[in-house]
C-alpha cells in the first residue's frame, strides 16, 4: 500500500498502468470546490494557519484502487462547541435488512461519496499543493473553503 503520491505513482509505472493515477484524479475532481488555489507570491489571508493535508491510499474489496485526500484538522484550534459526525454501524444497517425482510419490504442502497465537502468551515486554513495536484498547481498556497475529512 503506498504512503505518499509518489509511491503510489511508482507503483503504477512498475505494474504498466494508471491505477492510482486515476484514483488521485477522481478524488481530486471530486473534491475541487473545497479549495481556492492562491499564486505563487499571493499572500496568505490575515489570520489562516498552514495545516497538512495528503492522501491515504487504500485496495477496496474489488481490489479498485481508493484515495482519499485528508486535512490534518488536529493541528487546527479546538472548537468552542463540541463537534460530532457519526457514521451509522454495520449493526444497524444489518437490522434495517431485518426488519425490512420481516415486512416483506424492498432494500434500496445508496453510496454517497464526498457528502462533506458540502459544508463550510470556521476555521481558517491553508495547505502548500504537494505532488498529487500537478506541475501546474504543487506548491500554491491552497485556502480550504469546504469541510473535508479530517
Amino acid at each position: 500500500m503506498p504512503k505518499t503520491v509518489s509511491e503510489a505513482l511508482k507503483l503504477d509505472e512498475e505494474n504498466g498502468n494508471s491505477l492510482w493515477y486515476d484514483a488521485i484524479q477522481k478524488e481530486l475532481k471530486n473534491i475541487q470546490v473545497a479549495f481556492k488555489f492562491l499564486e505563487h507570491g499571493d499572500p496568505i489571508p490575515i489570520g489562516h494557519k498552514e495545516i497538512p493535508c495528503h492522501i491515504i491510499f487504500y485496495i477496496k474489496m474489488d481490489f479498485t484502487r481508493k484515495a482519499r485526500f485528508v486535512a490534518g484538522g488536529h493541528k487546527t484550534d479546538l472548537p468552542t462547541s463540541l463537534t460530532y459526525s457519526s457514521v451509522v454501524s454495520r449493526d444497524s444497517v444489518w437490522i434495517g435488512f431485518l426488519i425490512a425482510a420481516l415486512n416483506g419490504l424492498d432494500n434500496l442502497a445508496v453510496d454517497i461519496g464526498n457528502a462533506y465537502i458540502n459544508a463550510d468551515i470556521r476555521e481558517k486554513v491553508y495547505f502548500i499543493a504537494g505532488d498529487e495536484f500537478g506541475a501546474a498547481h504543487k506548491g500554491k498556497p491552497v485556502v480550504i473553503v469546504k469541510a473535508l475529512y479530517i
